[in-house]
C-alpha cells in the first residue's frame, strides 16, 4: 500500500509496544473479571463493525437497566488527500478499545451511553511530489528533501457520549442487534514531519520544516471530535 511508511523500530517504537501491550492487559483482565462474575442470562458477547473498526464485544448486565460493554475494533485504510498545500498518501491503523455503560431508562431497546474509548489509533503520511516542493518559505529539490514522511497520532483517552437502539438482554431471544450513533473528543491530532534528503540536517531546512509542520497542525486542530456509528451482532448465553 503506498500510504504505509515504515520505519525503523527504537526505542520510541518499542515503548509505544509497551503502552499498547499494557492497554490490552487491562482489557482482558476487566473483561475476565467481569465475565466470571457474570451470573447465567447476564453475559453475551457480539461481533461488531462501524467507524470504530471490526472487532467485538463483551457485554455484562450489571444492573435492571443498565449494562457494561468492553469492546475492541481494529481497520487499516490507505487514503490519498492534501493538508497545507502538499499532497499526501495516508495510512490509517485505527484500532480502538471502547468501554461504555448503557442505561436504558425506558421499558424498550432505547439506550443512552457513555464512558471512554482507549484511542491507539495513529496515522502514517508519505509526501507525494516531484521535481519541487515548497517548504514553509523555500522551494527546495527533490534530492534536498528525499522523503518526506510523518504521523498524527491522537490522545490515548477519548471520552465518549452517544445514544442507541436495542439490548442484549431486554427480550427471551438470546441473539440480536444493537445499533449506536455517538460521538467521542479525541483531541486535536498532534503532527510530527521529518525528511531524508540531503538537506536533512541543515539548521534553515529544519526551520522551514518546523514552519510546515505547524501549519499543517494549524489545519487539523479543529478535528477533535470522532463520530461513531456502529452495529454489533450479539448472542446472549
Amino acid at each position: 500500500m503506498s500510504g504505509v511508511v515504515f520505519r525503523e523500530l527504537g526505542v520510541e517504537g518499542i515503548e509505544t509496544m509497551k503502552k499498547q501491550t499494557i492497554l490490552v492487559s487491562i482489557f482482558v483482565l476487566m473483561g475476565t473479571s467481569l465475565a466470571l462474575q457474570a451470573q447465567p442470562e447476564r453475559l453475551a458477547i457480539a461481533g461488531r463493525s462501524g467507524t470504530l473498526g471490526l472487532g467485538g464485544e463483551l457485554v455484562v448486565k450489571v444492573l435492571p437497566n443498565a449494562n457494561v460493554r468492553l469492546g475492541a475494533g481494529y481497520m487499516n485504510l490507505g487514503l490519498n488527500g492534501e493538508i497545507s498545500d502538499i499532497k499526501y498518501d495516508f495510512s490509517l491503523d485505527l484500532l480502538t478499545f471502547p468501554i461504555t455503560v448503557d442505561w436504558y431508562p425506558f421499558q424498550n431497546p432505547f439506550h443512552i451511553s457513555g464512558g471512554i474509548v482507549l484511542n491507539q489509533t495513529e496515522v502514517g503520511l508519505d509526501g507525494r511530489y516531484s521535481g519541487t516542493l515548497q517548504i514553509g518559505d523555500t522551494t527546495y529539490s527533490a534530492d534536498e528533501i528525499g522523503t518526506l514522511s510523518g504521523d498524527l497520532t491522537f490522545d490515548k483517552v477519548a471520552p465518549y457520549i452517544g445514544i442507541g437502539w436495542g439490548n442484549a438482554f431486554g427480550k427471551s431471544k438470546r441473539w440480536g442487534f444493537i445499533s449506536d450513533l455517538g460521538v467521542a473528543y479525541t483531541g486535536s491530532p498532534n503532527v510530527a514531519l521529518s525528511a531524508t534528503g540531503t538537506l536533512a540536517s541543515n539548521p534553515t531546512f529544519q526551520g522551514n520544516l518546523a514552519r510546515e509542520e505547524a501549519d499543517m497542525q494549524g489545519d487539523v486542530d479543529e478535528y477533535k471530535f470522532y463520530p461513531v456509528l456502529s452495529t454489533s451482532l450479539y448472542f446472549r448465553f
